[in-house]
């Protein structure tokens, strides 16, 4: 009977010792670290094939707390009241240091060079300021507001559409925009206000 009550002890001690490890392997706190800085889409499902799965984003060095290890490039993760997920690859073990951009290489079609960058802001024309609205390519999509004017240039925030901005100056094919909820002050493609 002794010998019976160690057996079962014994067993039920391998399993939660097992179930233990898989939650180590499997439930794991990661940070969101693209190479390039930038914040990651969370997704409804494990697709890029368009853009409305989209359910958010979240900024770079974030911790999220992962499920299911990597699954064919893909995680889920905490985040809403739904199922979510994020490409896996983003993801570190190790909260990331501060992000510094590489400079971009010289024949790269998205350089932009010091003549380019004295070009696109040495005629600004300042307005009075006026409210517009966000207008993406795609209904689903967002407007990326720049710290300078070029499509090269870091991202500081993403607006979905009909979002609202202050127009401040005007610039070739850019808008000089402050946000009003958080006082950023950027820079918007044309292309992408009405």
């Amino acid at each position: 009977m002794k010998k019976a009550i160690g057996l079962i002890l014994a067993a039920v001690l391998l399993v939660t010792m097992m179930s233990s490890a898989m939650a180590l392997v499997y439930e794991k706190d990661m940070y969101v670290a693209p190479k390039n800085g930038k914040s990651l889409n969370v997704r409804s499902s494990m697709s890029t094939a368009d853009d409305s799965n989209i359910i958010g984003s979240l900024a770079y060095g974030t911790k999220v707390h992962t499920y299911g290890g990597n699954f064919n490039g893909w995680t889920m993760i905490d985040y809403g009241d739904g199922d979510a997920y994020v490409m896996y690859r983003f993801l570190s073990d190790t909260k990331p240091g501060p992000y510094t951009p590489t400079p971009a290489a010289a024949d790269s079609k998205n350089a932009t060079t010091v003549s380019q960058m004295n070009s696109l802001v040495a005629a600004p024309r300042f307005v009075t300021p006026y409210t517009v609205t966000v207008r993406p390519v795609r209904a689903s999509g967002w407007a990326y507001l720049r710290w300078f004017p070029s499509r090269s240039a870091e991202t500081m925030a993403t607006f979905g559409a009909n979002y609202e901005l202050t127009v401040i100056a005007v610039l070739n094919d850019w808008y000089q925009v402050t946000d009003p909820a958080t006082g950023k002050v950027g820079f918007i493609y044309k292309s992408y206000i009405q």
